[in-house]
This record gives structure tokens, sequence and C-alpha cells, in this order.
């Protein structure tokens, strides 16, 4: 009962147009401007993702243990098309929520254009359920030297929120990204982010967002085909979130 109250008062906190999570390492340290991520985990976050491999994700939302999420994502990449699938489980006996999820992605040289379908399933106390489907639509273009990407989330819903991105290289190792949120429930906000190649296998990535003001770090660590990434965010009234991404690449 305690869990089920904690999310009615998450729900009352946070603005309307922040209620969509972000589950993964990578998208709590760049505020979701996926333009700068290079990892399979964010394929819940954008269908437009061209990379392959598996990720296993855990995110703890303002240090509520029992709230924790933990993510699976694979993709695969078939001639032209990029086939990714995912599930995502959060929360206890008193309130749980899964997501499960299958995606496309069209993958035309720098061009990336994507869908996903999510099934949402919601369970409150014993009896209570419910659960609806979802979709998500993204187009983008990763250059070397800029980027840019639209995707809609929770296509057609009352939650639907419109995320419009930019990213541009600095110098080498060094790229830069800003996004604008547009959410049709609640106030839009403004996003930016970088990213930071401090060595060869150690990336430095850090974000903020307006409404509310946040900040987002993270540091990930490559081993060969491994990627290893944590990262925290604040809130301006709940305490630190904090995630932790495992991934193999192929």
């Amino acid at each position: 009962m305690q869990r089920l109250i904690l999310a009615c008062l998450l729900l009352m906190v946070l603005p309307l147009g922040a209620l969509l999570p972000m589950n993964t390492a990578s998208s709590n340290a760049l505020a979701g401007i996926t333009l700068l991520s290079k990892t399979v985990a964010d394929r819940q976050h954008t269908p437009a993702l061209p990379f392959t491999g598996i990720a296993v994700s855990a995110n703890v939302p303002f240090s509520d243990a029992p709230s924790t999420a933990f993510s699976l994502n694979a993709a695969q990449n078939f001639s032209y098309v990029n086939l990714g699938l995912g599930a995502t489980h959060s929360g206890d006996y008193d309130y749980n929520s899964q997501d499960f999820r299958l995606g496309l992605a069209l993958c035309l040289g720098d061009f990336v254009a994507g869908y996903t379908q999510h099934l949402f399933l919601e369970r409150a106390g014993v009896d209570q359920s419910h659960q609806s489907w979802n979709s998500d639509l993204a187009l983008a273009y990763r250059g070397d030297g800029y980027g840019y990407e639209a995707r809609v989330m929770n296509l057609a819903k009352e939650e639907q929120e419109l995320h419009l991105n930019v990213s541009t290289k600095i110098i080498e190792g060094v790229r830069a990204g800003a996004g604008y949120v547009y959410a049709k429930q609640g106030d839009g906000g403004y996003r930016f982010a970088t990213s930071i190649d401090l060595a060869e296998n150690l990336t430095l990535q850090s974000s903020w967002q307006s409404n509310p003001s946040r900040f987002g770090a993270g540091l990930k660590f490559k081993l060969k085909a491994w990627d290893l990434m944590y990262s925290i965010r604040t809130h301006s009234a709940l305490n630190l979130s904090h995630s932790l991404d495992l991934v193999y690449v192929w």
C-alpha cells in the first residue's frame, strides 16, 4: 500500500510534461537526447536507433528502491531493417507495471525511421488492472557532424509528447545536443546535453532540462564489446535517481 501511495504522490508532484519515464543510464545522463546515445539500451526511448546488441538496465527513481525499473532491450540488423524488442518491469506487490515492446527501424545511410508498438500492463492492489497499446514514431538523421531527430511518444494518446532534438560535433570526441519537448498535457521544456570522450574507453555524458530543473550526469566504461554505464539525475523537489546499463554490442 505504501508503494501505491508513493506512486500517486509522484504523479501529483511531477509536471505532466515529464511523466514518461527514462529507465536507462544513458537517457538519464542525456535528458533523453538520444542523438548523443550509441547504445541499444535507449531503444525503449526512441525507435530511430540503428544499433545492435543486448542491454540490461536498472533505474531507481528518486532513490526509492522498491520502485526500481528493470529493463531488457535487444536489437539485430537484417539488411536495411533493425528489429528491436524489449520489456520493462517496475513496482512491487501493491503497484507494478510492465511494458512489452516490439520495434522496427529502417536504416538508409545516416537516416533512420522507426516505429515501436508497446503493450503496457498496470496493476494496483489485488484486483485492479489496466492494459493499453501505445505507439512511438521517430525520424532521425545521425550524421558525423550533426544530427536531427523528431519523435512522437504515445502517439494519439492524451499523454502524447513531441520531442525535437538537434546535435553537433564541436571537436573530435566532443558532441553537444539540444531539444524541446512538447507535451499534449502540461507545459513543454528545453533540454541540453553533452557527450565527451575523456579517454578511449571512458565517456562522460551530462545534461540539464527545464520544467522541472534537473541535472543529469553519467560515466560510460568500454571494454571490448561490453559497455557499463552509471548515471545520476537530480530533481528540484525529490531525491536523486540512479541508473545502471550493462550492454553487450555485436
